[in-house]
């Protein structure tokens, strides 16, 4: 190249490319005409490509000039993203929430927390992920989210986690099971019966096999999977009975039985954020929220 690009030339091409004239360009850029032929014209030198040929009055842009436009409008989506990114945040009482959830939590516990938070701060922006636990501390590294929910357990040296409630698994079962009939249901029970249970990565089928061990129970698990969604609805069309935390079991009550499950199991729900990053106002105020609604049985700050 005889000399570097600069910005206001790649902006004078990528108008001219969207209007067909120099002319219009122009006025799409609130300058000259003059102005826009000598930044195209210092372009197609500086890249020692033929961009356009004249056609009939207007510019038509030879194939090497469509390719580099087609380039160049990619990371223009890329700076207009930004912009929008940044007008939000502008906003009198307006900003961006950007929240990670396991699934199960996202279901049953956040809905109505949301709902709240959106009525109170209208001009906010929520971006939620779900995933599990170890992908949403990879988001939290990354600064791609401002705080994350989950029963899993973090790293504490590379985040702040606070457990904002603890509760027991539950057993679900379907209606018509014979288990439908007890009070509660002891591990004990359970064994005798088509187990369906989260992998064994989830802390809480770690605590559950810890007491089937010293129970001397035998496991009878028929399927394992890595969601309590699908856990309840194989439960609910009788292909089993399955433990999951009581949030998604809450959340999906109307094809299933709940019933207590002895020994409990106990199930943290911990609010994570990094280390790294001081939480924004409205995160405090997403926070102060999530705890207010959790039931207060639950609660434990």
């Amino acid at each position: 190249m005889v000399r570097p690009l600069n910005f206001s030339q790649i902006q004078a091409f990528k108008a001219v490319m969207e209007t067909g004239t120099t002319t219009s360009a122009a006025s799409l850029l609130n300058t000259t005409q003059p102005s826009i032929s000598r930044k195209l014209s210092d372009f197609q030198r500086a890249t020692r490509l033929k961009l356009f040929e004249h056609h009939r009055g207007r510019l038509r842009p030879t194939r090497e000039g469509q390719q580099l436009y087609e380039s160049l409008r990619r990371h223009f989506e890329g700076l207009e993203k930004i912009e929008t990114a940044v007008g939000v945040l502008r906003k009198s009482g307006a900003g961006v929430l950007r929240v990670g959830s396991t699934p199960t939590l996202a279901s049953g516990l956040l809905p109505r927390v949301f709902k709240r938070f959106l009525d109170q701060f209208p001009g906010t922006f929520v971006g939620l992920q779900t995933l599990p636990t170890d992908q949403l501390a990879e988001l939290l590294v990354q600064n791609l989210i401002d705080l994350a929910v989950t029963t899993g357990k973090v790293d504490p040296s590379k985040f702040e986690s606070l457990v904002i409630a603890t509760t027991s698994a539950v057993c679900i079962v379907p209606p018509d099971h014979p288990l439908a009939q007890q009070d509660w249901v002891s591990l004990e029970d359970l064994t005798e019966h088509r187990m369906i249970l989260l992998n064994d990565s989830d802390d809480m089928v770690i605590r559950l096999r810890e007491f089937l061990r010293r129970l001397g129970a035998p496991e009878n698990t028929a399927i394992e999977t890595n969601s309590s969604i699908t856990i309840c609805a194989l439960v609910a069309s009788g292909v089993g009975v399955g433990v999951v935390n009581p949030f998604i079991a809450n959340a999906m009550s109307q094809d299933l039985i709940i019933k207590e499950l002895r020994p409990s199991i106990r199930v943290d729900v911990s609010l994570v954020r990094p280390l790294s990053l001081a939480p924004s106002l409205l995160g405090d105020a997403f926070t102060k929220m999530l705890v207010e609604m959790i039931d207060p049985d639950e609660r434990i700050v």
